[in-house]
């Protein structure tokens, strides 16, 4: 078993796509059986609102995160959480109050189709995008101003393959295959010594 750590780091806000490479399976270590690519982020979400009326107002609150990793043209596996949902009332007269605010850990965990590993083995690398998104919403009624902001902490990820190492033969082998290859040569001299008589 190989595993490859990827490209990981931390406090970065969502909405983004981070190009990176896959290091490729070298074929001489042996035949690969599986392939596995894991990848993990913890989001954070919150919601800070403000009222500029003189009443108290009821908002419906709404945010979203998702991760999807990704080949040029393919999407290898994805995941989605919900960061914040309900409804909360927004104090009169209030600035940024944080009303809500949650972590959840967004987990896209790969196995590799069998018909899809002559794309990892190679010398090279293989271009993969990792896309981390949030989404949200609030019914904003008059007055409200709703500020959501997502944090991703602690990204990282790894590639496993998995595979039967190559065999290398035993110095007998060698042995026999060298005496084998002086019999030949043997046996060439020597027909070539009777077609000369």
């Amino acid at each position: 078993m190989q595993t490859i750590n990827l490209a990981g780091f931390n406090d970065t806000k969502t909405n983004f796509t981070e190009t990176f490479n896959l290091q490729q399976f070298d074929y001489h270590l042996g035949t690969l059986t599986a392939i596995n690519i894991s990848y993990s982020a913890e989001v954070t979400g919150q919601l800070l609102l403000s009222n500029s009326k003189s009443v108290a107002k009821n908002v419906n609150m709404q945010l979203n995160s998702a991760m999807q990793l990704s080949l040029p043209g393919e999407v290898l596996g994805s995941d989605a959480r919900n960061l914040l949902s309900g409804s909360v009332v927004s104090a009169a007269k209030s600035t940024d109050v944080l009303v809500g605010k949650h972590s959840e850990t967004l987990i896209v965990n790969v196995n590799v189709a069998d018909s899809d590993f002559a794309k990892f083995i190679g010398a090279g690398a293989l271009e993969s995008q990792l896309q981390i998104t949030a989404t949200s919403g609030a019914n904003s009624p008059t007055g409200i101003t709703a500020d959501y902001s997502t944090l991703v902490h602690s990204l990282g990820g790894k590639i496993t393959y998995t595979y039967i190492p190559a065999s290398v033969p035993e110095p007998e082998t060698y042995g026999m295959m060298l005496l084998g290859l002086g019999v030949l040569a043997y046996a060439g001299k020597r027909k070539a010594r009777a077609a000369q008589v």
